[in-house]
């Protein structure tokens, strides 16, 4: 169906135009048609016709004014002027404008008939040309979602390849890669068969899409895979997607934030750990790695101590205490401190405060930050015991490292 709209100032030429073609039978439907040029435009703007058939004179703005300000509106607008025998200058600025076609006046029906058709064929080329290009994109970006979806889950399980990262950095987002990415494991309901593997089992996962850097990674049928942008933060997106997929899948697991794709593995393995807890004491929902709810004693023996070293370097800002981890592993304090000296070669008070006075060296080699400021920032309220730490680390006070690093006499 081709949408058509009528501009000429008499009524009568309007209404026989209307009424003596069959539109129906040309595939073409009248939607608009105004008596001058102004009006025009504003219904050209509001209609979006395939087709103008206008007067090239009328009063105000005339038609090829009109017409002019039509075409950057609607690029893809078909004119066809009517035009008496002592028109000619005004034909010849038309043909400027690129009309389609001409009609004598007084309009001879068959005329503006062959006019519509031939225009109706040129509107049709166009739609084909365009549904062509649409079709063979979409059919490159399915074939680029399924190689990056394969180079994906081959990187994830530790399948290393030079030329296989370089792939991955040049279709994926080398920027958002920098800024920070995350792996989300997903894990599906085991008892869920019916729509084992099926893509609208993770529909509502789409909902993360603004913030996906690739395409979904199903790596079995019941676990599927996402690379997510960390530059704008997912908590809130990944609760949600979680609860509108509660019937089907049992949680995610996500991993800490890392910059270069070569982390793709780790980040993946931290991932499916945090997943692990997933129904443990019921925790059913979005899991990070390294968050106290996430922990487990199997911590105390794996990946180095990683996780227990994660909670730490992100919450170094609160009140950590020996007696909080020990407790939440069911272990006493002494036994705690051994393992964790064991597996770090150091006290948890020391790494503790090692965590907190390198954050404290990156605060201070900011000119603007005050040293209380600094204090706070890592945990210390009060700024005199921090600067006597800072000291004992570091050999010199706040002050006294801030005109050095920075220079100042």
């Amino acid at each position: 169906m081709y949408k058509v709209m009528i501009a000429d100032d008499e009524w009568m030429i309007r209404e026989g135009l209307r009424q003596t073609i069959d539109w129906g039978k040309l595939d073409c439907r009248i939607v608009a048609e105004a008596s001058d040029g102004s009006r025009s435009l504003q219904e050209i703007q509001n209609h979006r016709p395939d087709i103008l058939i206008s007067d090239i004179r009328m009063p105000g703005l005339d038609g090829l004014s009109m017409a002019a300000a039509a075409k950057q509106c609607c690029p893809e607008l078909k004119i066809i002027f009517l035009t008496g025998f002592d028109d000619f200058s005004y034909a010849q600025q038309a043909i400027k404008l690129q009309a389609s076609d001409f009609v004598l006046k007084p309009t001879d029906p068959e005329a503006l008939i062959q006019a519509v058709e031939k225009v109706c064929r040129q509107i049709d080329d166009v739609r084909s040309k365009a549904l062509t290009v649409k079709q063979l994109s979409d059919w490159r970006m399915e074939r680029e979602s399924l190689v990056v979806e394969k180079l994906l889950r081959d990187r994830l399980v530790g399948i290393v390849d030079h030329s296989v990262t370089e792939m991955l950095y040049e279709m994926l987002d080398r920027v958002s890669i920098a800024a920070g990415f995350q792996i989300v494991c997903v894990k599906a309901a085991p008892e869920d068969r019916t729509t084992a593997g099926q893509p609208e089992r993770w529909g509502a996962l789409q909902e993360l899409q603004p913030v996906m850097l690739g395409p979904l990674v199903r790596m079995n049928e019941n676990e599927a895979v996402l690379i997510l942008s960390a530059e704008h933060g997912n908590p809130q997106l990944l609760e949600k997607a979680a609860s509108r997929m509660q019937k089907s899948v049992i949680g995610l697991g996500v991993s800490v934030v890392y910059r270069e794709l070569k982390m793709l593995d780790t980040a993946y393995k931290e991932a499916c750990e945090a997943a692990k807890v997933i129904g443990i004491g019921n925790r059913v929902g979005v899991h990070v790695y390294g968050d106290m709810q996430s922990l487990d004693k199997k911590a105390l023996h794996a990946d180095g101590f990683r996780q227990v070293e994660i909670y730490i370097q992100k919450h170094f800002t609160e009140e950590l205490s020996l007696q909080r981890l020990a407790s939440r592993f069911h272990l006493s304090e002494a036994h705690f401190s051994r393992l964790f000296r064991k597996r770090t070669g150091i006290s948890f008070i020391d790494y503790v405060t090692q965590v907190r006075m390198e954050q404290a060296k990156k605060l201070l080699g900011e000119e603007t930050t005050r040293v209380y400021e600094v204090s706070q920032a890592v945990g210390y309220q009060d700024s005199r015991y921090f600067s006597q730490i800072f000291r004992k680390y570091t050999g010199e006070t706040p002050s006294e490292y801030r005109k050095r690093v920075l220079n100042i006499t």
